[in-house]
């Protein structure tokens, strides 16, 4: 005959180890994508910020050239407001697969948040 395993008492779960929530930069990108205005790729981001100045952030892949990231910054040392550029963590692959696009994008620029986040950059 088979023996019956006697149950052990449960022991209770520790709920102050709960893992705290991190801030997901993909996902705020998608949300200010489809609820927000956002605008992507190098020309256009660059055409839009020659004629008036609507970008409130601006996002750069890391392996962004680097004569695109110091012609941002002589913009942004121009401008009375200066425009907070956050440096992504990933590839412009990855840049691109957080706008849901199959190809490399190397900057985003972002007029209007929507439901998004993103803001929240700008503190940290």
């Amino acid at each position: 005959m088979a023996k019956r395993k006697t149950k052990t008492p449960v022991e209770k779960v520790d709920l102050s180890r709960k893992k705290k929530k991190e801030f997901d930069v993909d996902t705020n990108i998608k949300v200010a994508y489809k609820t927000g205005k956002i605008i992507f790729g190098k020309n256009q981001v660059l055409k839009s910020l020659r004629r008036e100045n609507p970008y409130k952030m601006l996002i750069v892949s890391n392996n962004c050239p680097t004569d695109l990231i110091d012609e941002l910054d002589n913009y942004n040392y121009l401008l009375k407001d200066k425009i907070f550029v956050y440096k992504y963590k990933g590839s412009s692959w990855d840049l691109g697969l957080a706008c849901a696009k199959p190809y490399m994008i190397s900057i985003i620029g972002v007029i209007d948040f929507g439901d998004s986040e993103l803001i929240s950059l700008k503190t940290k």
